[in-house]
């Protein structure tokens, strides 16, 4: 079942084409974590070193994760607003970028539903 939704209407990067379609609830508050990172991230950029740190201590060592340390060590290279344009991208990549982030910061769970709230 998928879940349409007035557009959201968030503060975003200038060329951010926000995802509109969520296949449940759970992929909707998902997304939106990973806009509220995104802010962070844009805020702080400083945040970059802290998912660095987490990709190699928990996942560069891990056979079973390689894709996914060569695939967040590219993006950890590019610019803060690139690389929040990536992840909050419609497409496949957007999708692996939101689905396997590094701890940058802890998003209370009560931001995301007060976001969730006002985004529609």
């Amino acid at each position: 079942m998928v879940i349409r939704r007035e557009k959201l209407r968030l503060n975003i990067p200038v060329g951010v084409k926000l995802k509109q379609e969520f296949r449940d609830a759970y992929e909707r508050r998902a997304y939106l974590r990973a806009y509220l990172l995104g802010q962070r991230l844009l805020a702080n950029p400083a945040l970059l070193d802290r998912g660095r740190a987490f990709l190699d201590r928990f996942i560069k060592t891990d056979p079973r994760q390689h894709r996914t340390y060569v695939m967040w060590t590219d993006a950890l290279a590019l610019p803060v607003d690139k690389l929040v344009t990536e992840m909050l991208a419609d497409n496949s990549r957007g999708a692996a970028l939101r689905e396997t982030a590094p701890v940058f910061a802890v998003i209370p769970a009560e931001e995301v539903r007060a976001l969730e709230k006002s985004a529609v």
